[in-house]
């Protein structure tokens, strides 16, 4: 009985080295390439850091009570909105107020009476993986200011920006009346490459 089961093995054996004598090997390379991309989502109000806020409407943030009604001075107003974001290769992040500050009207108006301010400066903080990065918008002249920071690396995460207004800050005086109007400023965050 153990002669059949020997002879059997050797004949798998066999089998396999002429198999191995007649195979051919042809390797192949596989490529692909990952575009340089940035994305960033729609914005989202971060829940917690928020004051004198009431909501994210799309990509409009408003402000609860931008005057004090007892002064017209400006209230302090804070909140923090997050953008989930991925660049995969180092890149600018690029920060921009279109007006310097919120302005009466959003564009050009007439100047206010005298004593009253019409703009409000303001300051954002960004986060962004490394990268930490202020923005003062000064309200002092209806102009674009721009900063643009660089980030090193790629990165993949939690985009932030807090936006913050201070009690009393206005384009003429501290605690200055505010002329009523509705006041506005487009705020970028662009990523883009170095």
């Amino acid at each position: 009985m153990s002669r059949p089961i020997l002879w059997a093995s050797a004949a798998v054996a066999l089998a396999s080295q002429a198999y191995g004598a007649d195979r051919t090997d042809t390797p192949f390379t596989v490529i692909g390439s990952a575009p340089r991309i940035c994305a960033v989502s729609d914005p989202v109000l971060t829940s917690g850091a928020l004051m004198n806020f009431q909501s994210l409407n799309g990509t409009s943030l408003q402000i609860s009570e931008l005057a004090d009604p007892k002064t017209l001075a400006t209230n302090a107003a804070q909140a923090t909105v997050s953008f989930n974001a991925v660049c995969d290769y180092p890149h600018q992040v690029i920060l921009e107020s279109q007006n310097a500050g919120l302005y009466r009207g959003g564009g050009v108006a007439s100047a206010p009476p005298r004593g009253f301010a019409d703009g409000v400066p303001y300051s954002v903080q960004l986060a962004w993986g490394p990268v930490v990065h202020r923005l003062f918008v000064p309200a002092t002249t209806r102009q674009v200011v721009q900063d643009r920071v660089v980030a090193p690396q790629a990165i993949a995460g939690t985009l932030q920006l807090q936006i913050s207004i201070q009690a009393g800050a206005s384009n003429l005086t501290a605690n200055a009346p505010l002329i009523a109007g509705d006041y506005s400023d487009t705020l970028r965050v662009t990523l883009e490459p170095q």
